[in-house]
């Protein structure tokens, strides 16, 4: 399931829709409500391709500046992730260490459950909760419709890493 999480968080593509709505059979089969996936699903449905495409562009999918800005938080932040990765042999790719979707990679692919649930609790589901809070705030209208699909993430991540 956070595999599928972390392909609805790149950037959308014509398999957008399919993927939510997998992703919401998934959450379902595991406990974890799927009324946030449904109703992103909708909004996904519901919005042109090119509108779509603008607000992934608009959004903020990095964790570190979720939680600490650009400044020597976050810096820390990736030299913590890059020896994790390097650790467990996994390979980021060419997005930033900190993207959601690499985390969630991450996630889904490490057999180590201590470490799978420290990151969990320690970075990600703060930096879910802080991307959600700004969100909800003045000025990220851009941000608002994926909401719903944070919520959801959270449960999820809470469901699987056990935090």
């Amino acid at each position: 399931m956070l595999e599928l999480f972390a392909e609805i968080f790149e950037a959308p593509d014509v398999d957008l829709l399919r993927r939510v709505q997998e992703c919401a059979r998934c959450a379902a089969a595991v406990g974890v409500p799927s009324a946030d996936l449904d109703e992103f699903a909708r909004f996904v449905d519901e919005t042109p391709a090119e509108r779509m495409a603008e607000l992934y562009r608009t959004r903020n999918p990095f964790i570190g500046q979720q939680l600490y800005g650009e400044g020597y938080g976050r810096s820390m932040l990736l030299l913590d992730l890059q020896k994790r990765y390097r650790r467990l042999g996994f390979e980021a790719g060419d997005e930033p260490l900190d993207h959601l979707s690499v985390l969630l990679r991450f996630l889904s692919e490490c057999d180590d459950a201590a470490e799978r649930e420290e990151l969990a609790r320690e970075v990600l589901i703060p930096g879910l909760e802080a991307m959600i809070a700004g969100s909800v705030d003045e000025g990220q209208a851009s941000a608002a419709p994926f909401v719903p699909l944070l919520r959801a993430l959270s449960a999820a991540v809470r469901e699987q890493v056990g935090s």
